[in-house]
């Protein structure tokens, strides 16, 4: 079982689930900390400022750090997550955090503010400080703010850094904000604000008619939890091993050639040979070319995937 519905099977149970990030070992925390607060989905560049100074806070006062975040996002499993679990782990190690925290939302949307602090940041994380962002809240209701909890952990000695905000065109950065950014074919504008939206998922079997065409392609999912891009074609890049190659990737239903067919994700692989079958590849989205679309024929799609592969070409320059 990977590692990713192995949290999200425990926090769905109410158990929290804490991992040594250097080693990705189950454990308990035994010493003292300071705690990251946040969803981290994308793990944005206002996620960045938290866990920034929840490492720096603890090796300042040499303490453990940890970053505490949920399974799913709190607000409904209808939203889509710009990273999965497994892909916000990998991104939050970065940062030097010693540990995370996974908890599934119900589990605790129940405690007050005082609770929350006492029972989770206080108790099972031994949390020392915090850091968050501006508008983060916490507790029923969403009834607590970083002026609570700063209130909370100086009575018992302890601080908050509290994070600005960081500002996109007038208003808040958000993962709200990146998230509608992908659903509109806005990857490049994203690229400014988080790592490059990509999916890792299995290559699947199709009916190989890229291959029929002169252009061999992968064929991909999405994974249900993410947010899916704007349908069209896009420069893209694959993560095979230790090598990573441009390719021209489509998400859609290829209209030309195919009709009913359900969303995927298509890739064609500039300069790779081989099979990829059963392999998890890593497809990373850079720009937004066109949107999806009929040719006239089988010849006018051709040229328009040499194109694209050229522009894919040239971008990589």
């Amino acid at each position: 079982m990977k590692i990713r519905d192995t949290i999200v099977k425990k926090a769905r149970e109410g158990k929290m689930e804490i991992y040594q990030l250097e080693t990705m070992q189950k454990c308990e925390i035994t010493e003292n900390t300071i705690v990251a607060l946040g969803t981290f989905d994308g793990c944005h560049r206002g996620h960045a400022s938290v866990l920034m100074n929840a490492f720096y806070e603890s090796k300042r006062k040499g303490l453990k750090s940890v970053a505490y975040t949920f399974s799913a996002i709190p607000r409904g499993q209808d939203i889509k997550s710009l990273m999965t679990t497994e892909e916000k782990i990998k991104e939050i190690k970065k940062y030097g955090i010693d540990y995370i925290a996974i908890e599934d939302f119900d589990s605790v949307k129940g405690l007050t503010p005082k609770e929350f602090y006492e029972q989770i940041l206080r108790g099972k994380l031994k949390a020392q400080g915090a850091s968050c962002g501006f508008n983060y809240r916490f507790g029923k209701n969403a009834s607590g703010n970083g002026q609570m909890l700063e209130e909370f952990f100086e009575n018992d000695g302890g601080s908050v850094v509290i994070s600005e905000k960081v500002p996109l065109e007038n208003q808040a950065l958000s993962s709200t904000i990146l998230r509608k950014m992908v659903e509109e074919g806005d990857v490049e504008g994203v690229k400014n604000y988080m790592p490059p939206y990509s999916i890792f998922s299995k290559v699947e079997e199709g009916k190989k008619l890229g291959r029929q065409l002169g252009f061999p392609t992968i064929n991909q999912q999405i994974p249900k939890t993410k947010a899916v891009p704007k349908r069209g074609v896009y420069i893209a890049e694959c993560y095979i091993g230790e090598d990573t190659y441009p390719c021209v990737t489509n998400v859609g239903v290829r209209p030309t050639v195919e009709t009913g067919a359900s969303v995927n994700v298509e890739s064609h692989i500039i300069g790779f040979s081989g099979d990829l079958y059963g392999s998890y590849i890593r497809v990373v989205f850079h720009k937004y070319l066109r949107g999806e679309r009929a040719f006239g024929s089988v010849e006018e799609l051709k040229a328009e995937i040499e194109k694209n592969a050229k522009q894919a070409k040239e971008y990589f320059k």
